[in-house]
């Protein structure tokens, strides 16, 4: 303020024009006192402006405004605080001249709202662009590094008291019981093959019985196909071991076709002197490729 203006002012107050806070004195019908005042009492919400007239307020801050021009005792920009101050009062005023609920009034309300949301992004976006810019940045102050080193693996939890416990167990097993042995299917084995055909052999009639004759068909060795090649085979491998101690002997007349076994005292007369018999040929089966087939 120049001090120009200082002098006006004082000697302003010296007259009673202004308040002590240089704001011009109205006297309304409900309100007698300075205009500063009556701003703050209306923002706070503690003096009634319905109960003021908008045009005695104007016409009251016109008079106030004249009298100042035409003493020449208020400078000019405390008129220009004089005009802010009585344009906010007459637009909370003018607020209460509107209906409540009326399509205007919701209207200035949601413009108002909007209004008031723009300005709250608008000052989130610049505290979030403050915050950003004061971060250390990479490259600038601060800088990369390697990858870290992995985090070693913790250990699996085990119990230390069962750990034990089942090692005694293990140790304390017989030697019989930690040897794997495979169970394997009952099957009809040589030995028992060579006994049943040296029993069988007295009862043989004199032309002999085929091999298959020698073969048991039930039990519980010959129940599965498996067990009945596998009875099969021991049959045979056991009457080529007997042909060969010369207990019995084995006839095959062609390939692939029925084996036969007689007695060695059955007169069979295979191995004797002389021309064999008409139409048939009977010699010591060199193979088991037929019957086992």
């Amino acid at each position: 303020m120049a001090p120009d203006d200082g002098a006006l002012l004082l000697d302003a107050l010296r007259h009673g024009e202004l308040d002590n806070s240089g704001a011009p004195e109205l006297r309304l019908g409900t309100y007698e006192g300075p205009l500063d005042l009556l701003l703050e009492l209306a923002r706070a919400q503690r003096v009634d402006l319905a109960a003021i007239s908008v045009v005695e307020l104007a016409e009251a801050f016109g008079a106030a405004v004249e009298r100042a021009i035409a003493g020449r005792r208020v400078p000019l920009s405390q008129m220009a605080d004089w005009m802010v101050m009585a344009a906010w009062l007459l637009l909370l005023r003018s607020r209460l001249l509107l209906p409540p609920g009326s399509e205007a009034d919701r209207a200035a309300q949601a413009e108002a709202a909007a209004l008031r949301r723009r300005l709250a992004d608008r000052a989130a976006v610049h505290a979030m662009a403050s915050w950003l810019e004061r971060r250390p940045q990479l490259g600038r102050e601060i800088f990369g590094q390697g990858a870290p080193a992995p985090e070693p693996q913790p250990m699996p939890l085990a119990d230390i008291t069962e750990l034990l416990r089942a090692c005694l167990r293990l140790i304390a097993l017989p030697m019989r019981q930690r040897v794997y042995r495979p169970n394997p299917p009952p099957l009809w084995r040589v030995p028992d093959a060579l006994a049943r055909i040296r029993g069988m052999l007295a009862t043989l009639p004199g032309q002999g019985a085929p091999l298959a004759h020698f073969v048991p068909r039930s039990g519980n060795r010959a129940r599965t196909p498996l067990q009945q090649r596998a009875a099969l085979a021991s049959t045979l491998v056991a009457a080529l071991e007997l042909g060969r101690d010369s207990v019995l002997t084995l006839e095959q007349t062609n390939a692939f076709q029925e084996i036969r076994l007689h007695g060695a005292a059955s007169g069979s007369g295979i191995g004797a002197p002389g021309p064999p018999n008409a139409g048939t040929s009977r010699h010591v089966v060199p193979s088991t490729d037929a019957e086992v087939a």
